[in-house]
């Protein structure tokens, strides 16, 4: 053997021997404390967070953190069930037997009832200790949430988890920011309060009159808007069919849908005001009078088409189109113009866009694509068929006559508090010019006029100028794909005051049922209530108001 084979086990041995060594100092370094070396502690963080409040634009409180109680039965130390049943079910309103029911579920302790309110929880508690069920029977506090406003903007307030946690509407889209993550250094960590836009008393007038539609006509569903017509803000949103906030649990996905922003469907005649503006701005005579015979029918690339009216109307020019609502002129019009200018004319109105509101399921609508579009296309849009919309787009583009001809951004939040009520986001409002201020002007007063003596008649309130247009649309049956088996969406759009507007309401009934589709008969004679409404609330002034002022 040679002398290299005989060194290399020996340089062997010392490597494994040095790297030995070096393994345990690198452990004594770990094991044996270093008086010097800093020391590493666990932060300490806020042991609770209280989800921030939602109130109305007046503080009017929506949503509020409070404490709630869940029931528990300890099942192994409770020797007759059906006993301990009946004695808890008149202070939990359950039966003996639903009781029992929720007990088969469990081995050890049986979740019986969630969410308790403070003054339940007392009355039971006092109860508990006289009896022989203490400490079998037993209550555990815990964050909760409770909605004062019960169904009044249901959907767009939303609701949260057990776990405190939002699910839907502002207390989803909050959510962040109602229930921050713990601080450091503070025992208790504070989420920021939402202020809406809405405002409870109009929301109330809102709800009343979309009851009142419901109970008459009996529809499928009911949207409601009230939206400043100088700010964008939503005074009041409703959407039927709608539920308790403080019975989210057992509410439906049909309940729960915000048909304001989600809902999507053919506008009808209301649309006629968009048209019309454009065919103003576009030059078209409108003050040459149309003449309708209930028909017209139009030739497009060699292909004829027919649009029908319910009625003939004579003489008609701008304002006795709006007055009467008529399909035809409205027609005869916009098919004098640009196809691709119109349709970037309503693109630019918002129509088939997603509006920015904050709100989850914001729907966008859809209006077809110019290379879609058939020979009728041009002419059923001018009346409000071949596009999809939501309540939420018809009262955005609506802004745009009541400011001039600039169009406003749409808001649902107001501003964003901390809890030392100090504002930490607001709002902020944005201007679009989509027409000239003349065309405005001239559109509004013949909304004007179909109050006065027109199809929106109804929509009137004494005393003050009101500007509206009715609609009645056909909803297509999805199934034949055809009008004439469907049914039909009753609306009305209006400005109140019409020579300087505060407010603009609008209501849009799907499938009404009964004496009436048209939105003259469904929608209008809401619109007229909830005036009233904003007149004793103080909010609209009637002549009739100043004249009492003067007389005394």
């Amino acid at each position: 053997m040679s002398s290299n084979s005989k060194k290399l086990p020996f340089f062997l041995l010392i490597i494994t021997g040095t790297l030995f060594v070096l393994l345990l100092v690198h452990i004594a370094f770990i094991v044996i404390p270093n008086k010097n070396a800093p020391r590493y502690h666990n932060p300490e963080v806020s042991s609770t967070v209280v989800r921030g409040e939602i109130t109305d634009r007046n503080g009017k409180l929506l949503a509020i953190q409070t404490s709630k109680y869940n029931l528990y039965f300890r099942l192994s130390e409770i020797d007759d069930l059906p006993e301990a049943a009946l004695f808890i079910s008149p202070y939990i309103k359950m039966s003996q037997q639903e009781i029992l029911k929720r007990t088969q579920a469990y081995s050890k302790i049986a979740l019986i009832k969630r969410g308790l309110s403070m003054l339940e929880a007392a009355e039971l508690e006092e109860v508990l200790k006289q009896s022989t069920y203490k400490n079998k029977i037993y209550l555990e506090r815990y964050d909760g949430r409770t909605y004062p406003s019960s169904f009044h903007a249901c959907q767009t307030i939303g609701f949260v988890n057990s776990s405190n946690v939002g699910l839907e509407g502002i207390e989803l889209s909050y959510n962040d920011l109602l229930l921050p993550y713990p601080e450091l250094g503070n025992e208790t960590t504070y989420g920021d309060d939402v202020v809406l836009t809405l405002d409870l008393d109009m929301q109330y007038l809102l709800d009343v009159q979309t009851q009142e539609i419901s109970e008459t006509h009996n529809p499928d569903y009911v949207m409601g808007m009230i939206m400043g017509a100088k700010d964008g803000e939503i005074y009041a949103i409703s959407s039927y069919p709608w539920y308790d906030l403080a019975a989210s649990n057992t509410s439906s996905d049909n309940e729960r849908m915000n048909r304001c922003i989600s809902y999507t469907y053919e506008p009808g005649s209301v649309f006629k005001i968009f048209t019309l503006a454009w065919c103003i701005e576009q030059g078209v005579d409108i003050n040459e009078p149309f003449i309708c015979d209930g028909e017209e029918t139009f030739t497009v690339d060699g292909k004829s088409f027919t649009i029908s009216c319910h009625e003939a109307h004579g003489k008609v020019d701008g304002e006795a189109m709006i007055e009467k609502s008529c399909n035809g002129a409205i027609s005869y019009w916009v098919m004098q113009t640009d196809q691709e200018a119109f349709r970037e004319y309503l693109t630019s109105l918002g129509f088939s866009k997603k509006l920015d509101l904050n709100l989850p399921g914001v729907t966008s609508g859809y209006l077809a694509p110019l290379s879609s579009w058939s020979n009728r296309t041009q002419a059923t849009l001018a009346f409000g068929q071949e596009i999809s919309v939501n309540a939420l787009q018809v009262v955005t583009a609506a802004t745009a006559f009541t400011n001039d001809g600039y169009m406003l951004s749409p808001s649902i939040v107001k501003c964003v508090k901390n809890h030392k009520n100090q504002v930490v986001e607001e709002n902020s409002l944005t201007y679009k010019k989509v027409f000239s201020k003349e065309t405005a002007d001239k559109v509004v007063s013949y909304m004007e006029k179909a109050v006065e003596s027109g199809t929106a008649k109804k929509a009137g309130a004494e005393g003050v100028k009101v500007a509206a247009k009715t609609g009645t649309a056909e909803i297509i049956n999805e199934v034949t794909k055809s009008y004439q088996d469907g049914s039909s969406l009753a609306s009305t759009i209006s400005f109140v005051p019409a020579d300087d507007p505060k407010y603009i309401i609008y209501f849009a009934v799907s499938a009404p049922k009964g004496d009436s589709i048209w939105g003259a008969n469904v929608a209008a004679p809401s619109v007229s209530a909830i005036i009233q409404g904003l007149i004793n609330q103080g909010k609209v002034r009637s002549s009739s108001q100043e004249l009492v002022q003067l007389s005394n």
